[in-house]
């Protein structure tokens, strides 16, 4: 094939190249199996593969013969390859210049080549589309790109192209001469050898193992050969995967079959563990424990009261209190009742617990007399409450609240002397067993309701991981919203272990969870990445034989990603515990993946991989089409088998759309015959790597987890956009720090005045819990959006440049209380400079920072500091002044206790 090309001025050159790179510039490259080195010193290396003979022929037949139609045919193969890497419809690689044009350029010059790879387009159209880019890119190859890059403001960072990762070439029109000099990542040279086809894929090792590329090569072919069998065939039609690929994904990857009792229900299984192990520990809380017997015949009282006042089979019934020995009673009385829980926080805002009780349309509550008050100003909406249990030992006067609400309300003495025999079982495993809700995007959460089955299939799939035994002890620390906190409760019921709740605050602060993990003998604890964080540095500090924990067999670490670094920092210490990387979705029942790691991870390891399917459950890597995607490119997580639940309550629509009926019928898992066969799409982005294991890439949308608590951004951006003085405004994730992510709230004001940061906390404080209040506010003349229109949230200016103004004068600390307090706060914060009138949360401070700050003040200070106290007084002048009272009623208090009788009648408190 001839070429007729026309060399244009230097100037129309640089017109053309503005407008093919203006904009944002794609990321078009492998998912990095390494982290990038600043400095590479690693030599590339070469996988070199062979089209098959016929394919070649095919190929060299349609082209006749010309060097420049087939490298043609093999870069659009290429691209289209790409696009499914990159997830991004727009493809950028480098290639050579050609060297049959008159030209004024070095030998060895390569030239982007940019292009729309758009799935609904016919396969002979856009392959025109890339000739004529080819030639585009030829015509005017004599541009200084050096300058060009400068002009466009194209960020550059070592060891890196600006413009492309990947070069493409054919050796028979190209020259490979200084190629390194490029700084690209992979180049693949393509070469015809008289009937056939060659390639090489040059690599960086540090970047890319091997099996990636040798992979990249396999699905290459792939493409290549669909396209050639069919020239008119839509680029979504393209085969990617054949029959072998499509086997290793369905069932090789998924070889996990396991006998289970999954067609029983929780109560029955741990009433058989009752007769089995009747007078071991079940439960510890504080100071109290119960045996299983005790906990059995607590649970048939309650449940006897539950069945006289009518619970019906899978009813839900609401659980409004704190987590103690009395809330794993109620979740056991409800199963035995017939009915299934529904966890309702108490910390909650109101509006959303009102929302909860209201759509949940519980006829019952469990809860304790302190809360009554508070569920008085929360039920007014709640037609169909009949009945509120309190389960303390409180008895207080209740006709007042029960006249006003209408409701019946009971004590314990209703239930204490009712009997204590297991009640005959109306449940069954196909039954609700819970219902969590989640944040929603529309501002509205979501109650996803999980069945006994699929429970129990997790927990007894984790009993096999783990190789769990009547030893386990779990630490119960989870909130009682979030779905950890379920198999945290009732696993060690099921295997003759036992159970230990403590509060958040114990959890929260390092060396109370050191000590509760020792004392009682903790074999399994599990943590989100900010307390796990914690622990691991306040451990690291203690002397080698303060440091043992011989009981703990595993570390679980979920609910959010953790870093390589202190995964090996764990093992350096703790080589005989072993981590747990966990990964799961509330409406599948938790975990459906994890990864062991036994030994440290190569330190330039990207992540840690959330690991293989649990058993009896299906993953899959699927694109916008539900369609498979190769090893290494990623898609959404979607799971299917019997832990997938029930969907969405009372939201059809939601339901619809998230569980989708399973269209891999080879691959599909044995279940009751009465259990639909559903696909849950997560949301979540992730990819197959070659050893079956699937690496986590954060959410496809906007919902992310904070400290646990999966969170939609869509929601907080929902109520802050009903401030009446916001006009808009995006919300997004930031990492500050290994294991450390921040929510930021970017706006726009209507007009002035512009609100003030502890007016929108306070605002949205009303509306949302804690966990999902942005930890910075930056006010914004306008939010930056992309040439499509849409949000640029890589545009955001990042916290560490722009802190949000705060509301006060810096003033410095003024006596010693105050600057210690205003020393920790600069550690945790990690803020240089904090004046005495400086707002904690507004500075970013959280609820979990918020325990750090407490205990490090107490063990700073010597002075028992209560943890609601940085709540009530978030200033480092509020938060003194409290400590000083504290020291004042102590010292108050010493002098009562060594003045005679007579004396201390005469002291004023």
């Amino acid at each position: 094939m001839g070429l007729h090309l026309h060399s244009n001025d230097l100037l129309s050159q640089k017109v053309y190249w503005i407008n093919k790179l203006s904009g944002n510039l794609p990321e078009t490259n492998l998912m990095l199996d390494y982290v990038r080195p600043l400095v590479s010193s690693a030599k590339n290396k070469s996988f070199r593969f062979d089209l098959p003979n016929n394919l070649s022929q095919v190929i060299l037949k349609l082209t006749k013969g010309s060097d420049f139609s087939t490298y043609w045919i093999l870069v659009s193969a290429l691209k289209i390859l790409l696009q499914k890497y990159t997830r991004n419809n727009d493809v950028v690689v480098g290639i050579p210049v050609y060297e049959e044009i008159s030209t004024d350029c070095v030998n060895g010059k390569i030239i982007p080549l940019r292009t729309q790879v758009t799935p609904q387009l016919s396969l002979k159209d856009f392959l025109f589309q890339v000739k004529d880019a080819i030639l585009g890119a030829y015509n005017n190859q004599n541009s200084n790109f050096d300058e060009l890059i400068k002009l466009l403001e194209i960020p550059t960072i070592p060891n890196r192209s600006p413009i492309f990762d990947i070069v493409v070439l054919l050796e028979n029109i190209h020259a490979k001469d200084n190629l390194n000099l490029v700084n690209n990542d992979i180049t693949i040279s393509l070469k015809v050898n008289a009937e056939s086809i060659s390639a090489n894929i040059e690599y960086k090792e540090d970047l890319f193992q091997h099996e990636s590329i040798k992979s990249l090569s396999r699905y290459y072919i792939n493409v290549v050969e669909s396209i050639m069998n069919n020239i008119n065939i839509k680029i979504s039609d393209i085969v990617f995967l054949k029959e072998p690929d499509k086997y290793q994904l369905l069932k090789a990857y998924n070889n996990n079959d396991r006998e289970y009792p999954v067609e029983q229900t929780i109560n029955k299984l741990f009433e058989k563990q009752v007769s089995q192990t009747p007078n071991n520990i079940a439960v510890f809380h504080e100071e109290t424990q119960l045996t299983y017997q005790q906990l059995n015949q607590k649970a048939n009282k309650l449940a006897e009261l539950l069945r006289k006042l009518g619970v019906q089979k899978g009813e839900f019934v609401g659980i409004f209190k704190d987590r103690d020995i009395n809330f794993l009673i109620a979740i056991l009385a409800i199963y035995k009742a017939g009915g299934a829980y529904v966890p309702i926080d108490s910390t909650y805002p109101q509006n959303r617990i009102k929302y909860m009780l209201s759509n949940s349309e519980v006829r019952f509550i469990l809860t304790d007399y302190l809360l009554l008050n508070s569920l008085s100003l929360l039920v007014e909406d709640c037609s169909k409450l009949s009945s509120i249990i309190c389960l303390d030992d409180m008895i207080l006067e209740k006709t007042q609240f029960a006249n006003q609400t209408g409701l019946k309300i009971y004590n314990k003495s209703d239930f204490a002397q009712l009997p204590n025999d297991n009640v005959e079982h109306i449940n069954d495993a196909c039954d609700p067993a819970y219902m969590l809700y989640t944040s929603g995007s529309t501002g509205l959460p979501k109650g996803a309701i999980v069945r006994h089955d699929g429970a129990i299939n997790h927990i007894y799939a984790q009993f096999d991981e783990l190789e769990l035994t009547q030893e386990f002890c779990f630490l119960q620390s989870a909130p009682s919203s979030t779905d950890i906190s379920v198999w945290q409760f009732l696993a060690p019921l099921l295997i003759g272990g036992k159970t230990v709740i403590v509060n958040i605050e114990t959890v929260a602060i390092p060396d109370k969870l050191f000590e509760v993990l020792k004392s009682q003998k903790i074999t399994t604890v599990e943590l989100v990445p900010a307390l796990f964080g914690g622990l691991l540095e306040y451990t690291s500090q203690l002397p080698s034989h303060e440091r043992q924990l011989p009981d703990l067999k595993w570390m679980m670490v979920v609910g959010e990603t953790v870093s390589v670094s202190w995964v090996n920092k764990w093992l350096h210490l703790y080589p005989e515990i072993k981590i747990v990387n966990a990964y799961g979705p509330t409406e599948a029942a938790d975990d459906i993946s994890q990864f062991i790691v036994n030994e440290p991870l190569p330190e330039n390891q990207r992540t840690v991989p959330i690991g293989k399917p649990l058993a009896n459950l299906n993953l899959y890597i699927l694109d916008e089409e539900m369609q498979l995607l190769p090893i290494g490119v990623p898609g959404e997580i979607c799971v299917s088998g019997i832990g997938v639940g029930d969907g969405y309550w009372k939201n059809e629509e939601k339901t619809n759309f998230s569980f989708v009926p399973n269209p891999f019928t080879d691959a599909k898992k044995r279940l009751p015959e009465n259990r639909r066969d559903l696909i849950y799409k997560t949301g979540d982005l992730g990819r197959w790597l070659t050893d079956g294991n699937i690496e986590f890439l954060g959410r496809i949308d906007n919902q992310v987890k904070i400290r646990g608590f999966r969170v939609e951004l869509g929601e907080i951006e929902t109520f802050l956009g009903q401030h009446q003085n916001v006009r808009e405004n995006v919300v997004v994730v930031q990492q500050e720090e290994a294991g450390n992510l921040q929510l930021v709230a970017y706006m726009v004001a209507k007009k002035e005045p512009i609100p003030s940061i502890s007016e929108l906390r306070t605002f949205l404080k009303k509306k949302l819990p804690d966990y999902m209040l942005p930890s910075d506010f930056v006010m914004l003349e306008s939010i930056p959006l992309s040439p499509s229109g849409k949000v640029d949230r890589k545009a955001l200016p990042k916290t560490d440049n722009i802190r949000p103004k705060l509301e006060t004068a810096y003033v410095l600390p003024q006596n010693d209380i105050e600057r210690a307090v205003a020393n920790i706060w600069q550690e945790i914060l990690g803020i240089q400079q904090i004046g005495i009138y400086d707002n904690f949360f507004e500075l970013g401070g959280n609820s979990l920072l918020a325990i750090q700050v407490i205990s490090r003040l107490r063990k700073v200070l010597h002075t028992d500091i209560a943890l609601r106290s940085l709540f009530d007084e978030p200033t480092i002048a509020g938060i003194s002044h409290y400590i000083e009272s504290v020291r004042e009623k102590v010292k108050k208090l010493l002098v009562v206790s060594s003045a005679s009788v007579s004396d201390r009648e005469e002291i004023e408190f």
